[in-house]
């Protein structure tokens, strides 16, 4: 239980980090053609924020609630 829950954890950690990757392509010049910059930076972030609305969405179940 406790390693599904941390794996749980360590997702939601990769898509918050995917979120600030998109936030630091927006704001960079890493990429210089802005049409390429928008749909990267969309998608990027895009992905971000729906893997953490998805993490946060689910209900952690405890062992009493098993039982």
């Amino acid at each position: 239980m406790t390693t599904k829950k941390n794996s749980h954890k360590y997702g939601i950690y990769l898509y918050v980090l995917l979120t600030i990757i998109g936030c630091v392509l927006a704001c960079s010049n890493i990429i210089p053609n802005d049409y390429l910059k928008l749909v990267v930076v969309m998608g990027t972030l895009g992905f971000g924020l729906y893997g953490i609305m998805k993490g946060l969405s689910h209900p952690t179940e405890t062992a009493e609630e098993q039982v």
